[in-house]
């Protein structure tokens, strides 16, 4: 047995089973070969005094660049793998094996898989368990690399090579302005037994979140890893969790989950004191519990309150996310695809959670509360109900009457909304100093009930906020959909967060990076595969996150009326997110303007004081209250436009219940100092209004210049702009081609592909 070196780092024993490859003109290979294959060209290069295989990058956001790597010789049992890299640039080093789970392979026993841009030659290290490669007959890879551009050779062995130490990293992003940075970074485990692997994931994965200039780590806090019996708390495993981000000069942001089903002791699983959801749909009950009774509350209350001694000292504790039902946390209804408890399978849709026999109570009560007589209620629903012993709860679509179905939603919205406002008000009385959000998700659906303007609203009371959870890849998407609750929030005053809903690419990065931007928020969190698993996030988020700095509320003279009670009226309209009539609208008119959407909440609360022109684009019902109001800011001098002809008799705003007399007001111009233009072509397809919208904001001279000026640029379809407070422009250019806005006194301005620019 003798001592092999490779490079100037690595010292491992070679024997029988060590294989290796190594760059050069040729290559030494010696029971290891790198092979090319689709996305995996490499070519041979100096890197200084050293060869270096490069790999051809991969343009397609979706895909990776990786080596692949054949083992030539006979390989059993446990081996590392070890990777000698050029460390320029910041990444993941990830492997995978054919065969193997890719997220199991990601969290194998491994060291020095973050690349920090150290400029310096790196190991990366796998410990490979019950390895099985046999002797190759036809040529095929056995091992895919990623995550990393330039190597210098790799090796296999069966004898466990040392670890160096990591390199100081510098951060790429330091901004002048604090924001909440926040990451994922394997800090969570399924079971208690998880906590060495998730330790060791985190040492990993830290340096790198630090590096790139995140200052706050997230990971989730659930019931059952602290309560395992009765009253007696055991935080060791979030001690442990927190010790490790505090020791890389980090801060941890938890997520409090009390109220969905996979975090549920099995204490309190198996006494069946807590009662589940019941759906209406299909009468089936499930573990998540329902909030139309008070079993939970004193439990979710003294686990807030433990957590806040525990915790709220600690300078590490960033903030804290709230947990209070839903699937994973958020403050809504069960939707598709939940985890069941310990991890099983669980009825989940989207649809109506109010079957149980305590939710007839409550919304029994809440009519009661509403109507005086059953007479009243009877002339309002068009039902024959002999007492209000007979009023249960229903699927809206079964509704005898418009009112019905409006009512029946508002409550099941309302209740959510006073649900997750009692949870917020026990977070701040257990953690006074913290920032406490709400977890708003979902987009917009009854069925769903995130009501963001309540949301927001019962946040800004407690000075905390609101983190939509709710973004994707597509700028028009996330904007579509946060729209309302960012509109809200800076309305009433609550702090702003955002959240992917999963998957996202490099363009998801940029686009969620422009919307913290032109919303002046106060928080921004990545998962940590947004960024590292794919090949050009991190490049492109080093070169733009410094424009945090920069960030501010957006100058928006335009809203856009978000109907909630035409909404609640027909909750297919958003019920199915992806063929929203409302929100394909919103984002064709994104292509022309930025606006803010105003509910009928924020109406009533003054919000229209905040804009010159309110623009209809869909829902043509509102609660009567709502539309005086909206008359009293016509009448003051603001500007109503509306799809519909002025002739027309049908279609016009009006109330569930028939009056349109407003709105008729308006098409025999009666406006006051304001007006109402009502457009006299035919709406479908919507393109014609939408155009006609443009026209029509380009010569108001309600308009500021600044915003006048804006809709006179010419640029791109995939290019969009936001008025920030300070008067500047942000340009994002969500597109994989550069682009170039030419504005109106003739200077142009260039914008790469999906990049940013303030001017």
């Amino acid at each position: 047995m003798k001592l092999l070196c490779l490079g100037v780092s690595l010292c491992i024993l070679s024997n029988a089973a060590t294989l290796r490859w190594t760059a050069g003109e040729p290559a030494k290979a010696d029971g290891l070969s790198l092979v090319r294959g689709l996305d995996a060209d490499y070519r041979i290069e100096k890197a200084g005094a050293d060869f270096v295989a490069t790999i051809a990058p991969v343009k397609d956001y979706y895909r990776r660049a990786s080596f692949l790597i054949r083992v030539d010789k006979p390989v059993k049992g446990r081996v590392w793998l070890v990777v000698d890299y050029l460390d320029r640039g910041y990444n993941l080093i990830q492997i995978s094996v054919p065969g193997d789970n890719p997220r199991a392979s990601l969290l194998r026993e491994q060291w020095g898989i973050a690349r920090l841009n150290s400029g310096k030659f790196r190991n990366a290290i796998f410990a490979l368990e019950n390895a099985s490669f046999a002797q190759r007959i036809k040529p095929g890879a056995d091992i895919q690399l990623e995550g990393v551009d330039q190597i210098r050779s790799i090796a296999i062995s069966d004898s466990e090579p040392a670890r160096e130490p990591l390199p100081q990293a510098e951060p790429a992003v330091k901004l002048n302005r604090h924001i909440d940075l926040v990451m994922s970074a394997g800090a969570d485990a399924r079971t208690l037994d998880g906590l060495p692997q998730a330790l060791a994931t985190m040492r990993n994965m830290l340096p790198l979140v630090k590096a790139l200039g995140f200052n706050g780590v997230e990971s989730y806090v659930k019931w059952s890893f602290v309560e395992r019996s009765p009253g007696v708390f055991d935080w060791g495993f979030y001690d442990a969790v927190v010790d490790e981000v505090e020791k890389h000069g980090l801060r941890w942001f938890p997520l409090l989950i009390v109220g969905s089903a996979y975090a549920l002791p099995e204490w309190i699983h198996d006494s069946g004191e807590l009662d589940g959801y019941v759906c209406l749909e299909h009468g089936i009950k499930i573990d998540i519990p329902t909030i139309f009774n008070d079993k939970q509350v004193k439990y979710v209350r003294r686990f807030l309150s433990e957590f806040g001694k525990h915790y709220g000292p600690r300078k590490a504790l960033l903030g804290v996310r709230l947990g209070p039902s839903a699937n994973y946390g958020e403050a809504q209804y069960p939707a598709t695809g939940a985890w069941g408890y310990k991890w099983g399978q669980i009825h989940t849709h989207i649809g109506y959670w109010a079957g149980d026999p305590d939710a007839t109570i409550v919304f029994r009560n809440w009519v009661r509360s509403r109507y005086s007589t059953v007479s009243a209620l009877n002339q309002a629903w068009s039902t024959r109900y002999g007492s209000f012993d007979e009023v249960k709860t229903f699927l809206p679509e079964t509704a005898q009457s418009p009112r019905m179905r409006v009512d029946f939603s508002t409550w099941y919205m309302d209740a959510m909304s006073d649900w997750c406002e009692k949870w917020a008000t026990w977070a701040r009385e257990a953690l006074p100093n913290t920032a406490i959000y709400q977890s708003s998700g979902g987009w917009g659906a009854v069925p769903i009930g995130t009501d963001y303007t309540a949301q927001a609203k019962s946040m800004a009371k407690l000075k905390g906020g609101i983190r939509l959870t709710n973004e994707n890849d597509s700028f028009l998407n996330n904007f579509s959909t946060t729209r309302m609750a960012s509109a809200a929030a800076r309305h009433y005053g609550a702090m702003l967060g955002y959240e992917p809903a999963g998957f996202g690419s490099a363009r998801g990065v940029m686009a969620r990076l422009y919307n913290t931007l032109s919303n002046g928020a106060d928080h921004l969190f990545y998962y940590f595969g947004n960024f590292f698993s794919n090949d050009q996030a991190t490049n492109l988020w080093v070169k733009h996150a410094a424009l945090l700095d920069r960030r501010e509320k957006p100058k928006t003279e335009i809203a856009v009326f978000y109907s909630d009670t035409a909404n609640k009226l027909s909750d297919d309209v958003l019920r199915y997110r992806l063929s929203s009539a409302f929100f394909d609208r919103v984002q064709a008119l994104r292509a022309v303007t930025d606006f803010d959407y105003a509910s009928e909440q924020m109406i009533l609360d003054g919000a229209l004081d905040r804009y010159k022109i309110l623009v209809f684009l869909w829902g043509r019902t509102a609660e009567k209250p709502v539309i005086e109001r909206i008359d009293r800011w016509v009448q003051s001098g603001g500007i109503v436009i509306y799809p519909e002809r002025q002739q027309q008799r049908e279609g016009v705003l009006g109330t569930p219940d028939g009056d349109s007399s407003v709105a008729q007001a308006w098409q025999e111009g009666k406006t006051g100092k304001g007006k109402a233009i009502f457009f006299q072509g035919y709406a479908e397809p919507f393109r014609h209004y939408i155009r006609f919208v443009r026209d029509t904001l380009r010569e108001a001279p309600q308009l500021s210049p600044g915003v006048r000026r804006a809709l006179r640029f010419q640029t791109d379809p995939e290019v969009y702009w936001s008025i920030l407070g300070d008067g500047t422009v942000a340009l994002l250019n969500y597109d994989d081609a550069p682009a170039t806005v030419r504005f109106p006194d003739g200077k142009t301005v260039a914008v790469g592909p999906y990049s940013i620019v303030i001017e």
